[in-house]
Order: structure tokens, then C-alpha cells, then sequence
């Protein structure tokens, strides 16, 4: 079995988490959230912006897949190209430019042994820019990551390093900044560091639910609870005392932090639980390390968020979670209940400012324990174990630590009903059960053609158009890795990607840049690759920039294109090599 680990949070400038298991002795008290606030350095970084600061995204907020490791700063005028400053002396470390994520991102790096970063960027500084795009032309691609040597590009605090944008999976102008260590490459909460943020509003209670547990934390069964206000807006349970048909409970909560002079929902800094004034739960957004953030989908409730869209922080440990954000406990939120004697439960919401919101109930055994129903399922799969599925039609293989509890699973299959699938359609459990890694399966055909052979891909059909998740022959299966539940078929990719000019005529003189919407017929998961292009224009490369949000590939024209008559040639590969080509004339 394997050993299992949890992080306790010590106080410092960095505050790093340390390994502590379980054997070992109990660790001292952890500092109150307030405390802990307290202890992180002051006054070394200035605000990024010249203008307030105004957050749309919080450290540690919760996110699909992912706790957000920055903070999200809201643009001054909901445009792009407000300066960016560096946030104290240092160099550039770092530069990236991606389709998606960060976009267009800066690392700077600090003598005080952090980094900051800065991401989403629309453009550069000038100097950083042209190296950029030096590069870019050198090695012929769009998407490049560079390291230039320590103090090739200097800043000063308040410099303006670029420009306030909208690049990569950024869904509107802002920025998003981080400060990490620079040793370790953890994020750390930049609102502990005394940055100039208005916030005196408490967080908000606004649902609750409560979990049956078995002595393992893994979940039974969950219900809503129901929330009332008094006139002095106090929050707690309806009835005050609530009795329970369990053994053993948990508890999620549903809550939100906002901003002076903000409506946006932001996330909050910690959750603290008490059982008879014992510490059960405390899960707190300090710093987070980028290896571990997928255990936001154990932290979460994510049957709740697939479902209905629901944002639930388990105030419980899942056994299979290892996040390092959880201070020791005992219990790790799971709460053992009696039928004559309450426990007194104390809910503690806490923001980076320092607000809190408290909730306190009683909690009961019923006289009764519950019966909860269990549906049909095919194979058990301990969340301690691997598993594996071998089938003539089908194959499947969980590593240790896929699961953060163990698994009823159910399989099933079920002909398939378009012409375009060569296999059966596997049901594999279903899209509201997480996975915290890569899984194996492996696909036979059913009548694939063998001029389709190398155009044949593992589909996931669950909404929308299917998602192509790649696939590679080993002996008569398709094989590839996915990182969801779901349904998936074979199916074959022979279209090629669509070329829709935006911006392209025969006279362009009056043009600064020349567009086109470039899109596929599968979208992309997986394991496989997404569009790849390549433009030239009389027969030399130029640097067509890829929106992957809008799906849009542009150059702007620059000294590589003089006035005259020109050729362009455009070509866009999917991931089964299929090609689409645009050629023509014009005038610049």
C-alpha cells in the first residue's frame, strides 16, 4: 500500500510546505490564516498597473481542472494596451508565446529569490519584442519559448515591460500575474504580499451540502443542506441542530469572496472546519505547486460542477488526494457522529484580506442509518491499486493514482449508430467521475477499411462535435491515453482542416495584416495534436500569429514583405495529416 503523505504549512518568507506522515508525531498548532497573512514580506513588490487595482480572479480560485495560480487584474478601460510594470528590479528570465494558456507571457526574476510573472501579454517592450520576433523568424515558428542569458534585458522597478492584452486562453483583456519562487517554482498568493488591494468585504456562505462517509472519507451519498439568515444576516443551518442517517459525515460549502467596489465572484483564501472546537478541515491557498493543481478535482465537488455547474469546496480529505494545501489533521474533515451527544460544528471562511465569515451548527446520528442504493456496476477498482480491463474488443489500464477513491465501474457498450464509426461505442463510467491522470485504452475496429487505416482515430462522442484523442496501431487495437470518462469509438479523419480568408484580397496596400479562420472537424483531447501551419510568402516564411480561442492565424505585414506583387501560400495539417492549402496573388 502506498505510503501517504500530507503537506503541513510552516510559517516564512516563502512559506513552503513540508512532507509529514502519518507515523510521525503531531505537528505544532498551524498559524491561524490571519497569522500566517501576517508573516509574508511587505513593501518589496509594487503593483503591476499604475491604476487600482481591481482583481477578476483571485489566488487559488477554483477553476475547470485547475486552481488559478495568479491573480487577474482587471484592465483599466476593458481594452487591451495598458503598460505593464515590472513589479521590482530584476531581469528577464523567461519569454513564452503560446496559441493557448499564458498566451504572450514575461518571467522577471528577483534578487530576493522570487520570480514574477506576467501573462496574456498583447505585446512586448520593444527590445523584448524585436528579440522575440528575431527568433521566431530564425526558427521559423509561432510558438517559442526563450531564455535569454541573466541581464541581457534589465528592468527597474515600475519599468514597463509590455502591454496589457487578451493572448492565449485569456477570455477578455487582463492580466494575469504570479510571483514564485524562483528555487522551487512554486506560485505563491501575491495578495499576502501587500499589494495594494481594496478589500474589506467578508466572504459569502451561499450553500451547503453534507456528505455520508465511510471511515475512509470516501463518499457515500450527498445532500443539500439548507441555509437561513437572521435580521442581523447571521448565517447558519435551518433547525440549528440537523440529524444525520450516518456514521460518519463531511461537509462542502459553496462560497465566494468579493472586492471593494467589485461584483465579480472571486475565490477565497481558506476554509477552516472545527468539531467541538477542534481543528478537522483547514485547506488554505498559501502557494500551490503546478504538479499538483489537477487535485483541484478531488478538492471540489465534481459530480456537483459537471452536473449543474456548482463550485462545492469539500471541507473532507478524499483518500486518494495528495495535495499539499491541507494542514494535518486528524480526521481530514471526516466527522464521526453519535446519537446522544452533538458535535458543536464552526465553518470558517476566510479571504486575503483577512475577512472571515463563520457558520456554526450542531450535528446528530439519526436513529437510523440510511440505506444507500448502489447502482449496477461491472468491475471494483481500488483507488490503491491499478487496474485493468483486458477484453478482445477493448482494453483499459488506470495507473496508481488515477483515482482519488475507489471505483463501482461501470462498462458498457453499444453498436454504433453512425456510419463513420468503425467500433462499438465503450461507455466508460461517465464524465462526472474524475480522473488525476492519463489512462490507456485501446480500441479494435469493427469493418475499418484498410485505406483508412492510418486516418483512424479514438473519438470521445459525449457532447458536441466528437473530440479526436489521437491513436497508435498495437497489434490489431488503437491504442491512446485520455483523462476523462466517457464514450469513445473509432472513428476516421480524412477531412482536411477548413481555410476561410478574413483578410486577403488582390490589393492590400490599404491592409496592415492578412487574416484567416482556420478550423478542424474534430476538436482536440488527448493525447493527439492540434492544427499545425506554415505560410510563406514568395516562398519565404513569415510569421503568421495563432488566436487558438478565435481560431483565427494572422501576419501583420513588416519589413519582410516590401511593396509589390506578392505570392502567399498557406498550409494547415490536422493531426491524421490531412492537409488544406490556400494560395494567391497580391498587391502590397
Amino acid at each position: 500500500m502506498q505510503k501517504k503523505k500530507w503537506g503541513s504549512l510552516l510559517a516564512g518568507s516563502a512559506v513552503l510546505c513540508a512532507f509529514l506522515s502519518f507515523d510521525e508525531p503531531e505537528p505544532a498548532a498551524p498559524l491561524s490564516p490571519e497569522a500566517e497573512i501576517a508573516s509574508f514580506p511587505k513593501d518589496y513588490f509594487q503593483s503591476p498597473v499604475s491604476n487600482d487595482l481591481r482583481l477578476t480572479g483571485t489566488f487559488g480560485e477554483l477553476r475547470p481542472d485547475h486552481f488559478h495560480a495568479g491573480i487577474d487584474i482587471k484592465s483599466v478601460n476593458g481594452r487591451v494596451g495598458q503598460p505593464i510594470l515590472a513589479a521590482a528590479d530584476g531581469f528577464v528570465s523567461r519569454i513564452k508565446v503560446q496559441a493557448s494558456g499564458y498566451g504572450n507571457v514575461l518571467y522577471v526574476k528577483h534578487p530576493n529569490g522570487y520570480t514574477t510573472l506576467y501573462a496574456h501579454l498583447d505585446r512586448f517592450a520593444p527590445e523584448i519584442e524585436k528579440y522575440v520576433r528575431e527568433n521566431q523568424y530564425v526558427q521559423e515558428t509561432f510558438e517559442i519559448e526563450l531564455k535569454p542569458e541573466d541581464n541581457r534585458f534589465p528592468v527597474k522597478k515600475g519599468q514597463e515591460i509590455g502591454k496589457l492584452g487578451n493572448s492565449g486562453g485569456s477570455s477578455g483583456p487582463h492580466l494575469h500575474f504570479e510571483i514564485r519562487n524562483s528555487t522551487t517554482d512554486k506560485m505563491l498568493n501575491p495578495q499576502l504580499f501587500n499589494l495594494p488591494i481594496a478589500d474589506k468585504v467578508p466572504p459569502e456562505i451561499r450553500d451547503m451540502k453534507v456528505y455520508f462517509l465511510t471511515d475512509n472519507r470516501e463518499v457515500l451519498t450527498s445532500k443539500p443542506l439548507s441555509l437561513e439568515r437572521d435580521k442581523k444576516g447571521v448565517i447558519g443551518l435551518e433547525g440549528d441542530t440537523v440529524r444525520f442517517g450516518a456514521l460518519r459525515v463531511g461537509f462542502g460549502v459553496k462560497t465566494y469572496d468579493r472586492m471593494n467596489g467589485m461584483n465579480n465572484d472571486n475565490g477565497v483564501y481558506a476554509i477552516e472546519l472545527f468539531a467541538d472546537d477542534k481543528l478537522a478541515y483547514d485547506w488554505r491557498m498559501t502557494e500551490l505547486d503546478n504538479e499538483e493543481t489537477r487535485y483541484h478535482n478531488a478538492h471540489i465537488d465534481y459530480p456537483a460542477r459537471k452536473r449543474y455547474g456548482a463550485w462545492f469546496h469539500r471541507c473532507f480529505v478524499l483518500p486518494g488526494n495528495f495535495l499539499h494545501n491541507y494542514v494535518h489533521t486528524e480526521n481530514l474533515g471526516g466527522i464521526p457522529l453519535d446519537t446522544e451527544k452533538p458535535v458543536k460544528i464552526r465553518l470558517k471562511v476566510t479571504d486575503a484580506g483577512g475577512n472571515a465569515t463563520t457558520l456554526n451548527f450542531w450535528a446528530l446520528r439519526a436513529d437510523t442509518i440510511e440505506t444507500v442504493q448502489v447502482m449496477p456496476f461491472q468491475y471494483a477498482f481500488d483507488y490503491q491499486k491499478e487496474n485493468s480491463i483486458a477484453l478482445d474488443n477493448f482494453n483499459l489500464h488506470l495507473p496508481l493514482g488515477a483515482l482519488y477513491e475507489s471505483l463501482r465501474f461501470q462498462y458498457a457498450t453499444s453498436p454504433c449508430d453512425e456510419t463513420d464509426q468503425y467500433s462499438p461505442l465503450h461507455h466508460l463510467q461517465d464524465t462526472r467521475t474524475p480522473l488525476h491522470k492519463f489512462i490507456d485504452i485501446g480500441l479494435k475496429p469493427d469493418n475499418l477499411p484498410e485505406n483508412l487505416h492510418n486516418k483512424a482515430v479514438v473519438a470521445a462522442c459525449n457532447e458536441g462535435r466528437p473530440d479526436n484523442c489521437g491513436g497508435v496501431w498495437v497489434n490489431g487495437m488503437l491504442k491512446t491515453q485520455v483523462r476523462n470518462f466517457g464514450n469513445y469509438c473509432i472513428m476516421a479523419d480524412t477531412d482536411p482542416p477548413k481555410i476561410v480568408p478574413v483578410s486577403f484580397a488582390d490589393d492590400m496596400r490599404k491592409k496592415s495584416a492578412i487574416a484567416f479562420r482556420i478550423r478542424d472537424n474534430f476538436a482536440i483531447s488527448g493525447k493527439a495534436r492540434g492544427l499545425r501551419f506554415r505560410g510563406t510568402i514568395d516562398g519565404k516564411w513569415v510569421l503568421f500569429e495563432f488566436d487558438q480561442k478565435r481560431e483565427r492565424l494572422t501576419y501583420t505585414f513588416d519589413d519582410h514583405v516590401p511593396p509589390g506583387k506578392h505570392t502567399l501560400h498557406l498550409t494547415v495539417t490536422d493531426d491524421r495529416d490531412n492537409e488544406a492549402f490556400f494560395e494567391g496573388n497580391f498587391l502590397k
